[in-house]
């Protein structure tokens, strides 16, 4: 058991650097260059100027090394300009290219929405998918067992964001309404925070419900 234990341990290094370097790599590979978006942003700057900046912009972000060292910084093996140690693995997600404040702070004020979606989805997939697993289970080869294994197959394949464009796009076309976008607090209009995330929770819902619901008619089987 130690044995295996301390395999285990062993593998979860070159894992975790594997994970790292093809995180990084795929962002690089990405096409655009993230200074080229911001300076976008001042368009009556003079070509002079431009340059200046881009050479500012480029030392500022740590582009002005080379790749490795780009790597060994973001990691957080190698010191920043400063003569510090600070990286992904030591949980420091550097500041926002935007709104220049801490990413992981970014996050933080982020999780209270996304833990309320994914409750409310994973709730809506639940109630879902259990009744319409059992009954297929329980009438197996009849018309409700081949509707449900259909409609579980449907869900399944049909990618979340292509449905959730498809009911934000036509709901706008067909009455002229979409949903908005501004975040609604629960604690201060209850009906509002439903009503805003009803739609995107059901499309979730109904997404996971169809992987649940064939795992529960096959466990019941």
């Amino acid at each position: 058991m130690r044995g295996y234990i301390a395999r285990r341990l062993l593998l979860f290094i070159p894992t975790v650097f594997l994970a790292t370097l093809i995180l990084f790599v795929m962002i690089r590979l990405i096409p655009g260059d993230v200074i080229d978006l911001m300076l976008a942003q001042f368009p009556d700057y003079q070509t002079t100027e431009e340059e200046i900046l881009r050479e500012r912009l480029v030392e500022t972000l740590g582009m002005d090394v080379p790749i490795h060292v780009q790597y060994g910084r973001w990691v957080g093996i190698l010191p920043q300009k400063s003569g510090e140690f600070a990286g992904v693995l030591e949980g420091n997600l550097g500041n926002s290219l935007w709104k220049h404040e801490p990413v992981t702070s970014l996050i933080f004020q982020r999780l209270p929405v996304t833990l309320e979606l994914g409750l409310l989805s994973l709730s809506l997939g639940w109630l879902i998918a259990l009744p319409v697993g059992i009954i297929s289970a329980i009438r197996q080869d009849t018309i409700f067992d081949y509707g449900s294994r259909s409609f579980a197959i449907m869900f399944v394949a049909a990618p979340g964001f292509w449905l959730a464009t498809m009911v934000v796009v036509y709901q706008a076309i067909w009455w002229g309404w979409s949903p908005p976008t501004n975040y609604i607090p629960f604690n201060v209009n209850p009906a509002g925070n439903l009503m805003q995330f009803g739609i995107p929770a059901i499309l979730m819902g109904l997404a996971m419900s169809g992987g649940i619901a064939r795992y529960g008619r096959t466990m019941m089987l």
